[in-house]
């Protein structure tokens, strides 16, 4: 199992997040407080981080930069099979909230940026 993190304003809720993938035409059911996202064959569970634990793994200068980027903020957790069903999420969570992505890999910014990265990677 592959994830990476969405830092999402802090006044976005699950049921926001599912209501607009649902918006999108994105198959999404909240479930046990997180959302389960079907797409194109694969799946993807979206947790907020209601505890702040994700916030305690960062390290100061990372935890700068998110909050630089978009202030208080809230983590939800992507969890995924593919990195395309990953991807439609956070491409979702962009076209309507500020998002941060971390890929857990080497990238912490704009989910923009990151969607535009791993378009070039696939092309």
């Amino acid at each position: 199992m592959n994830s990476l993190i969405a830092c999402l304003p802090s006044d976005v809720t699950a049921e926001a997040v599912r209501d607009q993938l649902l918006a999108r035409g994105i198959s999404a059911d909240l479930r046990d407080g997180r959302i389960v996202v079907s797409h194109e064959e694969s799946i993807a569970w979206v947790e907020p981080d209601l505890q702040g634990e994700l916030a305690r793994e960062y390290e100061p200068d990372e935890l700068a930069l998110i909050g630089g980027l978009i202030g208080k903020w809230n983590g939800f957790g992507i969890d995924y099979r593919t990195i395309e069903a990953a991807d439609v999420v956070v491409a979702v969570m962009c076209e309507r909230w500020p998002c941060v992505v971390d890929d857990d890999d080497e990238f912490i910014g704009w989910g923009a940026n990151y969607l535009e990265r791993r378009r070039s990677f696939k092309g």
